[in-house]
């Protein structure tokens, strides 16, 4: 078979650039380190890189997302870490207010401590994030949580609750709203005693107490009012959930028990004045509110104890923000011990996700990265071809028919 001479320089240009080709692509995986630097190198393991390049940013994303949350969560727990150590301090202030020998100096000075106290969560419930968002509106980010309205605290954010994506699987609230956290309790709340504003005897709750707690009026709110006074005195009780009289004008005696349907029952003691009452409720609005309460008790001590009247609006003031710091700070605990919860989720979830990281790096290095030992042996093989080609060529080239 005759060769041409063009065929047979064709044929060495080829070769020559084959080669050419050959040494400069294994050069390109010796300058970056990569055995894939397009999609012509690997088609297949391009796509699969592609793939496993883009699930390895999806998880960055999430670990992103958990650190986002982390500092958010961290931030609602330092205040409410706050905010449970001036419940503490509240009701040290209160304990000592019910020394019946305390003068008015001492009670107003009580009141001044109660009302830093106040201040103090206050604050909290209305602090802000890094952000310069609150941290206790809900969506309602841009607004003040609680502001005054006709001289008490309201909450004016919302009840919702912000959601992050924090995994493949699983998405976590990072907030929760003030109405949640100031103005409620817990399901195990214990029953408050509210005295009626415009009570003019000298009556007191001693004790406040669950008998029955699978009684079926369990939970429901009560009304005790009195008509009469002195030796004529009677009570009556009213359940205003179901609507029903329980007891109606019984002889009332000063320190008796009073049953307040079949699951409660109350120690009162002292004269009532005819319209006193009172109101027992659990998880009453009026009485959720550990701001309001704190307010409406430095109030109290720092008016002027004159009158057995006076004395015992002070006795029921202090009682009832006894339990309602009892309730607020039960509430609290609680709201910290959701968020430890989903901190430590947190940790869990990027201690898995560290791992997996270093798992898809790997395998992302094994199919992208050359083996720098093989690519110098082949570049200097290729090399040889390249030289070896060329070589050959020139000697055809100096052939003729004459040679």
């Amino acid at each position: 078979m005759r060769l041409s001479t063009n065929t047979i320089y064709a044929q060495g240009t080829q070769s020559i650039l084959d080669q050419q080709t050959r040494v400069s692509n294994i050069g390109e995986q010796l300058s970056t380190g990569k055995r894939i630097n397009k999609p012509s190198d690997d088609p297949r393991g391009a796509a699969r890189l592609l793939d496993m390049q883009q699930a390895s940013q999806i998880k960055d994303q999430y670990a992103s997302t958990r650190s986002t949350a982390e500092t958010q969560l961290s931030t609602e727990e330092n205040q409410l870490n706050q905010v449970t150590h001036a419940l503490d301090s509240a009701k040290q202030a209160l304990v000592q207010a019910a020394n019946g020998t305390l003068s008015n100096a001492d009670r107003d000075s009580l009141a001044n401590r109660l009302d830093g106290v106040y201040q103090q969560m206050l604050s909290a419930a209305n602090s802000k994030d890094g952000n310069g968002n609150y941290i206790f509106a809900g969506f309602s980010s841009n607004a003040t949580p609680f502001t005054l309205s006709s001289g008490n605290l309201a909450y004016t954010g919302d009840a919702g609750q912000r959601k992050l994506q924090v995994d493949g699987s699983r998405s976590m609230t990072v907030n929760d709203p003030g109405s949640a956290v100031f103005d409620a309790t817990t399901a195990n709340a214990k029953y408050v005693a509210t005295a009626g504003n415009n009570n003019a005897g000298s009556t007191t709750y001693q004790s406040l107490d669950v008998v029955a707690p699978n009684a079926g009026d369990y939970g429901d709110t009560f009304k005790l009012s009195f008509s009469g006074s002195g030796s004529s005195a009677t009570y009556s009780v009213f359940d205003q959930t179901t609507g029903n009289n329980v007891v109606s004008n019984a002889t009332y005696t000063s320190g008796q028990t009073i049953a307040l349907g079949s699951a409660l029952q109350t120690k009162i003691k002292g004269d009532p004045a005819n319209g006193d009452s009172y109101i027992f409720a659990k998880g009453a609005s009026l009485d959720n509110n550990i701001l309001n309460a704190l307010a409406n008790t430095v109030t109290t001590l720092r008016q002027p104890v004159d009158s057995a009247s006076a004395q015992a609006k002070l006795t029921n003031t202090i009682n009832r923000a006894n339990r309602q710091v009892d309730n607020s700070l039960d509430n609290v605990l609680s709201v910290r011990s959701n968020l430890g919860t989903k901190l430590n989720a947190l940790d869990h979830l990027d201690n898995m996700g560290d791992t997996q990281s270093v798992t898809d790096k790997q395998d992302i290095s094994k199919l992208r990265d050359v083996n720098m030992v093989s690519a110098i042996s082949d570049f200097s093989l290729a090399k040889v071809a390249l030289q070896a080609a060329q070589q050959t060529f020139s000697s055809v080239q100096k052939m003729s028919l004459f040679k």
